[in-house]
């Protein structure tokens, strides 16, 4: 019971930061821009502010998608030789890469972390926000990729050991 609960809640909290919070970090982006290009021009009175959101809400959106991207394995992919090689070939391949990825994101997130933590002394120009939020994007992306090539290492080991394939998570959009 326990291990479905946790489930669950593990799905639900990687579904809402992907999902929704990396849409609504794009929103905010076109949001800005917009209302930028309406302030800036119509009443030629830019805003500051607004500009500083929508900097620092692009690179949450594009690393919280590639997170999102990487969970589906919608990343762009050059397979034409990989897809005519063997299903066992495909598994090893895909062990090995997944498997540098992992070990090299797991090496770096140590020091992802301390490095943001260190840039909790600075503050954006204008909204005084310390940096460590706004570059916090980065090691949780690391955090994410890692989850998710766990679960692909684990997915692949056990199709090749025992041939019983795992139907890929399904897409909100298919």
């Amino acid at each position: 019971m326990w291990k479905t609960i946790a489930s669950k809640f593990f799905h639900f909290l990687l579904t809402f930061v992907e999902d929704y919070a990396s849409s609504l970090f794009l929103f905010i982006v076109f949001i800005g821009m917009f209302l930028q290009v309406v302030l800036r021009y119509l009443f030629k009175h830019p805003s500051p502010e607004l500009f500083e959101v929508t900097q620092y809400a692009f690179p949450w959106g594009v690393l919280l998608g590639a997170a999102y991207a990487q969970r589906h394995r919608d990343h762009i992919r050059f397979n034409i030789i990989y897809e005519k090689l063997p299903r066992k070939v495909q598994l090893l391949l895909d062990l090995v890469f997944d498997l540098l990825i992992l070990g090299l994101f797991v090496f770096a997130l140590p020091s992802v972390l301390r490095q943001t933590f260190w840039y909790g002394m600075l503050r954006s120009e204008v909204l005084g926000i310390p940096w460590n939020y706004l570059v916090f994007c980065l090691p949780l992306f690391l955090i994410l990729i890692i989850i998710h090539n766990a679960i692909f290492i684990y997915r692949g080991i056990r199709e090749f050991l025992t041939g019983k394939i795992t139907p890929p998570e399904e897409k909100p959009w298919a």
